[in-house]
């Protein structure tokens, strides 16, 4: 497949299904179980045996298994428990559970990304911090204005709620868990040292947030890096292979946040429409109210309106799943792609510039040994990283293109079983208006 049209068949396929399937109905369905407890500001919420939203096809060999069985979200942080199963020798035990928080999340990013022996690989992009204050606000208002709508009112809604916080919640863990996937999958990555204490040091790593003067000076350091890149845009590049992929990954990188935007929307709207059934279902309530002739035929639609909100919201719910998440994390990967095109621009400019240094050397008959050492050094950083990043793009290209096609597969068949759904909901009401 050419490197265009890798760009538009994701599109492509995003349209047909926009188009063909998107219309019917919804259900989100699960073989797992799910817990909500306690969901006001005081208590933690609980996550049992969640399946990820995200399912990225990877190289592992199975001899190192990760995966996070509990999450307790708490006020300050959300403590994910991890469970590991590993045949690789540079771990000590076989089976370990350890529980570890965002932030040690965040270290482990951190340490990968600075080391300079990885400097040839695409280091996963870190989790996205877990923000529940929206939901956990929205929870708290209904809970403060109970006494101001009926009982059934006040259950419909806390109920909706806590649906959302739900799905708020399992989005977090499983981002957590695919990063910790795609490290576990990575033949040198995994061995990583930091990795290892990660998931094998069972008291806490004492890691902290940053403070104020860390973020700004990683404000300064995003910064130097950003004008630094831009300067090695005009650099002269003879292997036509990276000429071509920094081209490939920088308009890739453009249409994919166009497509998470709009993704974005899609899965907006689907959840709007879900609202407007519940104002038609509030309708029909009323209306069974004023006119008693109309009693039963407007009650038994009311609540068929209902039952189609509920599936029309998941609707909503698996586009974002299935679709903008995706979409969002490949962002996020494409751009670690381009860091590391980066730091490969950064190792031929220092081999650049070690070449007019001997030049110079020698002009002086001075330092001659100095530079020429020097100079080796930087062609063997710049040979290895090239040498790594080639296998790490084609790795990357192979593993998004099986990625979207999965996605694309499951989300058609959620659409086919959530028309079903929606068919089976209208039949049914229709029987009962008939027996009225």
């Amino acid at each position: 497949m050419s490197y265009e049209a890798e760009l538009t068949v994701w599109q492509e396929l995003y349209h047909c299904w926009s188009v063909y399937l998107r219309p019917y109905g919804d259900g989100y369905t699960r073989d797992h179980s799910y817990r909500v407890e306690h969901l006001l500001q005081t208590q933690p919420l609980f996550f049992r045996e969640h399946a990820s939203t995200i399912t990225l096809n990877d190289e592992s060999d199975g001899r190192l298994t990760v995966n996070i069985s509990d999450a307790v979200s708490e006020l300050e942080t959300v403590k994910f428990t991890i469970q590991t199963k590993t045949a690789l020798p540079s771990f000590q035990q076989r089976h370990m559970s350890v529980v570890r928080c965002h932030e040690e999340f965040i270290w482990l990013h951190d340490m990968l990304n600075g080391n300079p022996e990885y400097a040839g690989y695409i280091i996963p992009p870190a989790p996205p911090k877990p923000d529940f204050e929206a939901a956990r606000d929205k929870l708290t208002r209904v809970t403060a204005a109970e006494n101001t709508m009926t009982e059934d009112e006040y259950k419909k809604l806390r109920k909706e709620l806590e649906s959302d916080y739900l799905a708020l919640f399992k989005k977090t863990v499983a981002m957590h868990e695919m990063y910790l996937t795609r490290i576990a999958s990575h033949s040198k990555l995994r061995e990583d040292s930091n990795f290892v204490v990660f998931l094998e040091y069972t008291n806490d790593l004492k890691v902290r947030s940053k403070n104020k003067k860390e973020l700004i000076g990683g404000f300064f350091k995003s910064m130097t890096k950003s004008v630094d890149e831009a300067l090695l845009g005009s650099q002269k590049d003879v292997d036509e292979y990276f000429i071509e992929r920094r081209s490939f990954l920088e308009e890739y990188h453009n249409r994919i946040k166009e497509t998470t935007k709009k993704s974005e929307l899609s899965a907006a709207a689907a959840s709007s429409l879900s609202l407007d059934y519940m104002q038609v279902a509030g309708c029909m309530a009323l209306i069974s109210k004023i006119d008693p002739s109309l009693q039963r035929f407007m009650v038994q639609t009311a609540i068929t309106f209902e039952s189609l909100q509920k599936l029309q919201k998941r609707v909503g719910t698996d586009e974002d799943l299935k679709f903008t998440d995706l979409f969002k994390y490949y962002q996020r990967e494409t751009q670690a792609a381009k860091s590391l095109l980066y730091r490969r621009a950064r190792a031929l400019a220092d081999k650049e510039i070690a070449q007019t240094k001997l030049e110079q050397a020698n002009k002086r008959f001075k330092d001659i040994p100095t530079a020429e050492a020097y100079l080796e050094d930087c062609r063997i950083r710049f040979e290895g990283i090239s040498d790594m990043a080639k296998n790490e793009l084609e790795t990357f290209q192979n593993r998004r293109v099986e990625t979207y096609r999965k996605h694309m597969v499951d989300m058609a068949e959620l659409q086919i079983r959530h028309s079903q759904s929606f068919i089976t909901e209208i039949n049914k009401s229709i029987d009962l208006l008939k027996n009225l």
